[in-house]
């Protein structure tokens, strides 16, 4: 939730400069989606693991793969950040950046690149702390994200005149305080239980990480290719012009904070699904996935009735540049579509990594991302759409993958009748009011 918050506050803050640098940072913006999509390999598959360990009564397990995880997301985040500074050249050339706007666009990248083990971090620390329950902890640790990446952007832009580069060091230090905060509320909980592991021994026996990457690597690699799709359809939107490129990263942005609430219950479904199914009750696993549907189409309501009837007044938020707006406007109409199916796929792509099989959502993502820039060029050039094609072709292939994973998931779980145990369990679950003071 707060990531996202800080990320629109970067694109209000980078839009008063002008459509040509905001079109730096949310071009780029895709650029960094494939970077951090490896966060995945530690943050996909923590909640869903914790939980379930949480279900069996392994807290002490629990508490240990948490910290392991947790520290390793930062060295993956460096070693993604490497390799991402060698292709930074190339990335800058596909998105047709020159003169100035490419100097500007270099230095944003870096700045960015220099803290992708934080992002990485804080990433993860979120699924750890959800995980172990503590969702308080895990809102002030994205609390202390949000409140200095909020204060720090302005300061950078408007107050010193830093440029573009800015709004990146005003992300990588609201990472860094997230990250801190949620690091400090892990150690005393593990000190409290007596399984503080020491920091030099948090690189060793990672095999008690394959749990975690089990569920995390076909999911990391699905993502991945959906990144490179995307930065493959925003190399294709420029040539539309920069107001086209611009419009649709800030449409993505502003999407995620409309669905800000899956943020929280997307994660919470993973873990309650893992603890219900741990603790053998599979009728509490299926009415927590339909109960987080339900949150997020709730959520979703709002987000489409103020994007089909105020774009002009919300692009116009946004940047004031009259081809922005213009553009901006019909690009966000067209969004308005998917935020019908966002949070659904986020919860149904969660639930099935709590019950331990990733596949599913991974076989959809791939079978969505294949399709997308046939889709595109279709809908672009052959039927005469231009830079709306793209917009389009993304909300009509994400409605297809949910409805495909809505019916895979409904086929798997009520084929077979439940074995919960009669009595107590059909009490209300615990797991229940844990996903709804999330939705709080």
């Amino acid at each position: 939730m707060f990531r996202y918050g800080v990320e629109l506050s970067n694109t209000y803050w980078v839009g008063r400069l002008g459509v040509a640098q905001l079109s730096i940072a949310t071009a780029l913006g895709t650029f960094l989606t494939v970077s951090t999509m490896f966060a995945g390999l530690t943050s996909a598959g923590t909640s869903a693991v914790i939980g379930r360990m949480l279900g069996q009564r392994r807290l002490r397990d629990a508490l240990r793969v948490a910290q392991k995880v947790t520290t390793a997301s930062l060295l993956l985040g460096l070693t993604v950040a490497l390799a991402c500074g060698a292709l930074s050249g190339r990335a800058l050339d596909a998105l047709h950046f020159q003169g100035a706007t490419r100097t500007s666009a270099a230095r944003y990248l870096f700045v960015v690149l220099l803290g992708l083990p934080a992002a990485f971090g804080l990433m993860t620390i979120q699924g750890v702390l959800v995980g172990l329950g503590k969702v308080r902890a895990s809102i002030l640790s994205s609390g202390a994200s949000l409140v200095i990446g909020f204060a720090a952007t302005p300061l950078f832009l408007r107050v010193i005149g830093t440029g573009v580069w800015g709004s990146a060091v005003a992300q990588v230090v609201g990472d860094i305080a997230g990250y801190t905060v949620g690091v400090f509320a892990l150690g005393r909980l593990a000190k409290e239980r007596r399984s503080l592991v020491p920091l030099r021994d948090r690189l060793r026996g990672l095999r008690d990480l394959v749990p975690v990457l089990r569920i995390g690597a076909p999911m990391t690699f699905e993502a991945v290719v959906h990144g490179a799709v995307w930065f493959a359809l925003a190399s294709f939107m420029s040539r539309f012009g920069t107001a086209y490129l611009a419009a649709q990263g800030a449409e993505e942005r502003l999407s995620q904070l409309l669905n800000v609430v899956t943020a929280g219950v997307a994660p919470a479904t993973a873990t309650l699904v893992g603890f219900e199914l741990g603790a053998g009750r599979r009728g509490s696993a299926v009415r927590i996935v339909l109960l987080g549907l339900g949150v997020v189409g709730v959520q979703a309501a709002f987000g489409i009735a103020l994007l089909r009837t105020a774009p002009h007044a919300v692009a116009g938020l946004l940047c004031d540049d009259p081809s922005f707006v213009r553009v901006g406007a019909q690009v966000l109409s067209v969004s308005a579509i998917g935020l019908a199916f966002l949070g659904g796929r986020d919860v149904l792509e969660a639930a099935f990594g709590g019950t331990g099989s990733a596949m599913p959502p991974v076989i959809a993502g791939l079978f969505v991302a294949v399709v997308r820039i046939p889709l595109a060029y279709l809908l672009a050039v052959r039927l005469g759409r231009g830079g709306l094609g793209v917009p389009w072709a993304v909300n009509l292939t994400l409605a297809i993958q949910v409805c495909a994973l809505l019916v895979w998931f409904l086929a798997r779980f009520w084929r077979r009748p439940s074995t919960e145990p009669p009595g107590p369990s059909k009490r209300p679950s615990k797991a229940s009011a844990i996903l709804l003071e999330v939705r709080l």
